[in-house]
């Protein structure tokens, strides 16, 4: 005689497939968490460091290292996104449901090692570029602005940081992207006389 079979019904039946999908979902948001960190970390890192960076195309005009003002500068709106993202997933009965165990103290702690590498403006002739990342073309641009800066709490030991802006040249689709610099305050007079030849 076969086995009488149990009938299941009604709600008995989709309680196991809503369980495991539930514990699905719930493995699979710490590894997006911790993803997500380590994209921002790579993203701010190419700004620093691009592998397999073609040659520099133009004839060398002028270096400028940034100091630590520049650098933070340069990455703060990824910086703030990561902080703040580390901290909400850090909260008591969070902390083990946004991240892979040990992903916030290596976050932050790649975070100041990125804040710390070295960065400078590379100007040449048809363009400038941060480190040896892409060449953002003169022809892209139609002028510029220069906003003197001062020191931060009038510490003149700390140094002042110029903000520049690129405008973008409308092009036959759209508008091509400008770029913001921040450079030394030593530094403005030079940059301004290349821009002065370069960008028109």
């Amino acid at each position: 005689m076969c086995p009488a079979r149990r009938k299941i019904g009604g709600d008995g039946r989709l309680l196991p497939i809503i369980i495991g999908s539930h514990r699905m979902q719930t493995d699979w948001q710490p590894l997006i968490g911790s993803s997500f960190v380590s994209f921002l970390l790579s993203f701010m890192l190419m700004k620093a460091w691009l592998p397999f960076a073609p040659k520099r195309p133009g004839e060398l005009l002028l270096e400028i290292r940034l100091t630590w003002m520049q650098r933070l500068l340069i990455h703060r709106t990824q910086g703030i996104i990561l902080l703040l993202y580390i901290v909400l997933g850090s909260l008591p009965g969070t902390e083990d449901q946004w991240f892979l165990p040990g992903t916030q103290p290596a976050g932050v702690a790649a975070l100041v090692a990125i804040l710390m590498l070295p960065l400078r403006y590379v100007f040449t002739t048809n363009g400038v570029a941060i480190n040896n990342g892409t060449t953002w073309g003169w022809k892209s641009f139609r002028r510029y602005d220069i906003r003197q800066g001062k020191a931060p709490l009038g510490r003149t030991e700390l140094g002042s940081t110029s903000t520049i802006n690129l405008v973008g040249r409308p092009l036959a689709k759209g508008t091509a992207p400008g770029r913001t610099l921040y450079v030394p305050g030593t530094s403005t007079t030079e940059v301004a006389r290349i821009l002065r030849k370069c960008v028109r």
